[in-house]
C-alpha cells in the first residue's frame, strides 16, 4: 500500500477513536463551538459573539467552517471536530510536498516526513482538538510551501497568490501572528536559497505584494465588521490582541527560557530514536534544506520566547520544520542493517508503559494512591503492550519502514492513555447533562445566572441555549439578582460537596477535579449564610 495510504489509515484510526471517547473539552473547545453557535442562531456571520457580547478574541474563519459543517450536515456535535484533524491531515501531506521540493534527490525524506510529524507527542494530541492552532499551523506550512515555490518557480504569478491567500486565511484564522510565522524566512532567503543572478529585489517586491494580497482578504472581513460591532469591538480586533501579547501577556506570562526547556518534550518519541542523533551529527549547514528549516524555526522561536505571553500551542506551526530537519537526519543513515531493529528501544518504552497501565488497577487497590486508578480498565494496557510486542518482533528494511513501525506505536500509546483516563473522566469533562437541564429551565423562561468572575460558554452549545446568562462576580450582586429572579437558578462551581449538600443543591454534576451545582434563588434567599460557602469560580 502506498505510503500516503497508510497516513490517511493512521490518521483516520486516531481521529475515529478521539470522536468516539471523548466529549468537547472545556473551556476552550465548548468556547469556541459556542460562538459559532450563537453566530448561527444570530444569523449573524460578521461579528463573532459569546452570551450576548461580542468576542474579539479570535478572528471568524474556524468558526465560519463550523457554520458551513452545520450548514451541510446539519447542527450536530461531531462535524465541527473534524475541522482541526482535517487541517492536521493536509499538514502531513504538504509537509512531504515541502520535503520533495527541499530535497528533489532524496526520496526517502518525503517518505519520512509525514510520519515523523504524525507520529509526535505533541501533533498528535493538537490533531485531535478544536482549536485555531492546527488551522494557523497549516496555512504557515501553505505560506512556507509558496515560499519555495515562488523561489524556484521564477517567481510565478500563481505561487504569489498562493501565498497571498495563505497569510490571508492565517490573519483570518488567528490574527497577524502568521507574518512571523512567514516572514522571516522570507527575508533570510538570500541565506538558504543560494542561486546565482536571482534577483533579489523583484523577489522583496513580490513578498510586499504577496502580504498587501493577504492583508486585504482579511480586511473585507475586519472592515465591515469593525463597523458592526461598535468602536470598543473595533479597537479590539485592530490593536488589542496582537499588542497585547507582544507587552504583556493576557493570562500566560512564562520566562523567555520556558520554551527551551520544553523542546525535547515537543520531539517525543523521536528523541529516543538512535539514528536521528547519528545522522544530526553528519548534517552539513550548506544544505539549503537545512538552512531553509532554520531559517525558518529559528527566527520564530527566539521571538516567541521574548513575548511575554507564551503556551506551548503556539510553537505547533514550528514543529513541521523541526520534523523535516529529523527526517533529514535519518536520512543519512545508508546502512539497511541499522534499521533493522532501530525503532526495538523505543518500543521497549512503550511496552514497558503497557505493562504499568496494565498493572496500576491491582496496585491501586493496594496501596490505595488514587480511587480513580482502580477504575482503570486493564485492557488499554494490555493492548498496548501486545501492538508493542509486535512491533518490536518486526524488522525494518530502511528508514520509512522503521518510523512507519514507531509512529504505530506512538499513536497506540497516545490512544491508550487518553482511552483509559476519558473511561472514567469523561463525565467530568461532559459538560451535556448540566446544559440540557439548564436549557430545560430555560424553556420554563426561568432566569438563569452564573457565579463567578467570567463566563466561557461551556454550557451554551452543549444545552442549544438561545438566550445570554447573567454572570455575577460578587455575592451581594448575586443576592440582589436572587431577589428580582426568585424563579431562576444560579450555576455554581464548588469543590466541597459536603458544604453544599443535596438539600441546597437542586441539580448537580461532576466537573473537571470539581461540581457544577444549581442553585435555586429561593434556596440562596432563604439561606443568606450560603454567601461564606460559595466562592465565585
Amino acid at each position: 500500500m502506498p505510503a500516503r495510504f497508510w497516513i490517511f489509515f493512521l490518521w483516520g484510526g486516531l481521529i475515529a477513536v478521539n470522536l468516539s471517547t471523548r466529549p468537547l473539552i472545556p473551556v476552550d473547545e465548548t468556547r469556541y463551538a459556542a460562538v459559532a453557535w450563537e453566530m448561527w442562531v444570530r444569523g449573524d456571520f460578521l461579528v463573532p459573539y459569546l452570551n450576548g457580547d461580542s468576542y474579539s478574541h479570535k478572528p471568524p474563519l474556524l468558526f465560519w467552517l463550523m457554520q458551513l459543517s452545520w450548514l451541510v450536515l446539519g447542527v450536530n456535535d461531531w462535524s465541527l471536530r473534524l475541522i482541526g484533524p482535517l487541517f492536521s491531515l493536509a499538514s502531513l501531506f504538504l509537509s512531504r510536498d515541502i520535503a520533495r521540493t527541499l530535497w528533489p534527490d532524496r526520496k526517502q525524506i518525503e517518505a519520512l516526513a509525514p510520519l515523523i510529524l504524525l507520529g509526535c507527542f505533541f501533533w498528535i494530541v493538537f490533531s485531535t482538538l478544536t482549536m485555531f492552532d492546527m488551522m494557523l499551523a497549516f496555512f504557515a506550512l501553505l505560506g512556507i510551501y509558496s515560499l519555495l515555490k515562488l523561489a524556484y518557480s521564477d517567481l510565478s504569478f500563481k505561487y504569489l497568490l498562493l501565498l497571498g491567500l495563505a497569510i490571508g486565511a492565517g490573519v483570518l484564522t488567528k490574527g497577524p501572528v502568521i507574518l512571523l510565522h512567514l516572514l522571516p524566512v522570507a527575508l533570510l532567503a538570500p541565506w538558504w536559497l543560494q542561486t546565482a543572478g536571482f534577483c533579489w529585489r523583484h523577489w522583496y517586491y513580490h513578498i510586499g505584494v504577496a502580504v498587501l494580497i493577504g492583508a486585504g482578504m482579511a480586511l473585507c472581513w475586519a472592515i465591515p465588521a469593525g463597523m458592526a460591532g461598535g468602536d470598543a469591538y473595533r479597537k479590539a480586533i485592530f490593536l488589542g490582541q496582537t499588542s497585547g501579547r507582544l507587552i504583556e501577556s493576557f493570562a500566560h506570562r512564562l520566562p523567555w527560557w520556558w520554551y527551551l526547556e520544553i523542546l525535547p518534550l515537543l520531539l517525543l518519541p523521536w528523541l529516543l530514536w538512535k539514528p536521528v542523533w547519528t545522522g544530526l551529527r553528519k548534517l552539513n549547514f550548506n544544505d539549503v534544506g537545512i538552512r531553509f528549516c532554520l531559517a525558518w524555526a529559528v527566527p520564530v522561536f527566539i521571538a516567541f520566547s521574548l513575548v511575554s505571553g507564551k503556551r506551548i500551542h503556539y510553537l505547533l506551526p514550528l514543529l513541521p520544520a523541526l520534523a523535516l530537519i529529523l527526517a533529514r537526519a535519518a536520512d543519512e543513515i545508508t546502512d539497511q542493517i541499522c534499521w533493522k531493529r532501530a525503532h526495538l528501544a523505543v518500543v521497549g518504552i512503550f511496552a514497558l508503559l503497557g505493562m504499568i497501565m496494565t498493572a496500576v488497577p491491582a496496585l491501586n487497590d493496594h496501596y490505595q494512591w488514587r480511587a480513580e486508578l482502580s477504575l482503570i480498565s486493564p485492557v488499554w494496557g494490555v493492548l498496548l503492550l501486545a501492538i508493542s510486542i509486535a512491533i518490536g518482533l518486526a524488522k525494518a528494511k530502511d528508514a520509512p519502514d522503521s518510523a512507519f513501525y514507531l509512529c504505530i506505536a506512538s499513536l497506540v500509546a497516545s490512544l491508550a492513555i487518553s482511552c483509559a483516563f476519558f473511561e472514567i473522566k469523561a463525565d467530568h469533562y461532559d459538560t451535556k447533562a448540566a446544559a440540557q437541564e439548564i436549557a430545560s429551565l430555560m424553556d420554563e423562561n426561568r432566569a438563569i445566572s452564573f457565579y463567578g468572575s467570567k463566563y466561557h460558554g461551556q454550557y451554551h452549545f452543549a444545552g442549544r441555549l438561545k438566550q445570554p446568562i447573567a454572570v455575577m462576580m460578587d455575592f451581594n450582586g448575586l443576592y440582589d439578582w436572587a431577589k428580582r429572579h426568585q424563579d431562576g437558578y444560579i450555576i455554581v462551581t464548588y469543590k466541597d460537596a459536603d458544604a453544599l449538600p443535596e438539600s441546597i443543591i437542586s441539580y448537580h454534576y461532576p466537573y473537571k477535579s470539581q461540581n457544577i451545582g444549581l442553585l435555586s434563588c429561593k434556596t440562596l434567599l432563604e439561606n443568606p449564610s450560603l454567601g461564606s460557602v460559595l466562592k465565585p469560580s
